[in-house]
């Protein structure tokens, strides 16, 4: 389950990144033309704020999942800063993607 939640998890980045690249494009070509918000746009950018949700709901899933958050309660707060791989894991990929 771990593997294929990884893998969902990895290829959904991909395609949320070109949803919202499709949504930011739409909306700056909406600005550039004068046009007003119309259904159509609400409904390419709610499409692009559900789809980074799930990306959220599925990396947070994989957190508590993966064999990496075992090593909270083997290293400690103190062990897991120390090592850069464990730290990057652990720590510094949820973080900055939450932010």
């Amino acid at each position: 389950m771990y593997s294929l939640l990884k893998n969902v998890h990895s290829y959904w980045a991909y395609f949320l990144l070109l949803v919202l690249i499709l949504a930011l494009l739409n909306a700056i070509a909406g600005k550039i033309k004068g046009k007003d918000f119309e259904s159509r746009d609400l409904r390419i950018s709610l499409f692009g704020l559900i789809l980074s949700h799930i990306q959220l709901l599925i990396g947070l899933i994989l957190y508590f999942v993966s064999p990496w958050f075992v090593q909270w309660s083997k290293m400690g707060m103190g062990g897991v800063m120390k090592d850069a791989q464990t730290r990057l894991y652990l720590v510094e990929h949820p973080f900055t993607n939450i932010l």
